[in-house]
């Protein structure tokens, strides 16, 4: 008999969800860092993934489990990401590098990118792991010695 309940991931994530979960920790962080309370920072974190793509579902309680995950509380260190755009030359050496790999996976055969996909440009994300950064209350009261 099957079991009952949601079948078990065993740790794996869709890369879409995981490069929406970068989306989210950019735009949190970038808004935190530029002084916006957290409840502004997770509005601005849902603006950013619905302005680079609107089809992709997000909510705030979506945005509240990719924080708990990659920036956890009582963590010592979280998962930061760098949001870039590459054009031109530098889009086009990354997507030789891109056909690359892919030829290299797919037993030693060309990969091929659709033309479509060649004049556009790339979204880039940087992955870094950090010391959990600090955000400070601004009306917090200071210990006096």
């Amino acid at each position: 008999m099957k079991k009952r309940g949601r079948p078990p991931k065993n740790g794996t994530t869709e890369p879409w969800r995981f490069g929406r979960a970068l989306q989210v920790v950019h735009a949190y962080t970038k808004a935190r860092n530029s002084g916006e309370k957290h409840s502004a920072a997770v509005k601005e974190a849902i603006n950013f993934v619905r302005r680079l793509d609107p089809e992709t579902p997000i909510s705030e309680s979506e945005v509240k489990r990719v924080l708990a995950e990659l920036l956890p509380q009582n963590g010592p260190t979280a998962v930061l990401a760098e949001y870039s755009v590459l054009e031109g030359d530098e889009a086009a050496e990354t997507r030789r590098y891109l056909e690359q790999l892919i030829g290299q996976a797919v037993a030693n055969r060309p990969a091929v990118l659709d033309i479509q996909d060649r004049g556009r440009p790339l979204k880039k994300f940087t992955i870094k792991l950090v010391d959990r950064p600090k955000y400070p209350r601004h009306n917090a009261k200071s210990s006096k010695p």
